[in-house]
């Protein structure tokens, strides 16, 4: 074979080559239409809150990792029945809290017996009254003075300085009678003077103090604070009973 016939057989499959490369081309369309085909849908699920099959590496920067604010935004239009609390509400919560706390409050009346302060439960309290004629009684403990009449009521008078065997109380101008009831008990108490009513809660009374013992331990009921000042707080149904003498 000569070399004409060699470079006409090259140039014929050269030829042949190149008519045979475009036969591929529709199929590579096809397929390229195809990719695009699905990535059109998962855009569309997407946009349409559905889950699609890319990885979580191939799905965008905003869907594998959001901001603060971008998840807050999330939130909220995934909830948007959820409200904030406005200052109104917020004080009325506030207010409940205090009216729950105040529930729990007790409130005793302060007086004084000679330099040192007790009190009692202010809801055994019915009146307090300026000191007056009392008439004596036979064969009662010393520390009854006599009974009074308080609107037709026989009211027996405690000294209550010698029923806590603190001495007697010096009756003066500012001397007053604390007149309680407890269930059908009725008795009124002399004290040297009335100074104020105060608040505590359960958790602020402190048990008697370990150096009472016997009947000074049963007749106080606890101890309170107010502003670094001591209250000794009287247990009433004990000291309204003349067998603890």
């Amino acid at each position: 074979m000569d070399l004409v016939e060699i470079r006409k057989k090259s140039k014929k499959k050269s030829s042949d080559k190149k008519t045979a490369k475009p036969a591929a081309g529709p199929a590579a369309e096809t397929q390229h239409e195809v990719v695009q085909v699905k990535q059109s849908d998962e855009v569309a699920a997407r946009s349409k809150g559905e889950e699609t099959s890319l990885p979580a590496t191939q799905r965008p920067v905003a869907e594998q990792k959001l901001s603060g604010q971008d998840v807050l935004d999330a939130l909220f239009e995934a909830t948007p029945d959820l409200t904030l609390a406005t200052e109104e509400i917020y004080l009325q919560g506030l207010e409940g809290s205090d009216a729950e706390n105040e529930l729990d409050r007790q409130q005793w009346l302060t007086f004084n017996l000679g330099t040192e302060q007790y009190a009692l439960d202010i809801t055994y309290v019915r009146e307090i009254i300026k000191p007056r004629e009392i008439t004596e009684i036979p064969r009662v403990p010393d520390f009854i003075l006599g009974v009074v009449s308080l609107r037709g009521v026989i009211v027996p008078i405690y000294d209550l300085c010698r029923r806590l065997k603190l001495g007697s109380v010096e009756v003066d101008s500012r001397s007053r009678i604390i007149v309680c009831e407890q269930g059908d008990r009725i008795a009124g108490f002399l004290v040297d003077n009335i100074t104020q009513v105060v608040k505590f809660s359960t958790g602020e009374i402190e048990p008697p103090p370990a150096i009472l013992s016997g009947l000074d331990r049963e007749l106080v009921e606890g101890v309170g604070r107010v502003q670094g000042k001591m209250i000794i707080l009287l247990d009433l149904p004990s000291v309204l009973d003349v067998e603890l003498n």
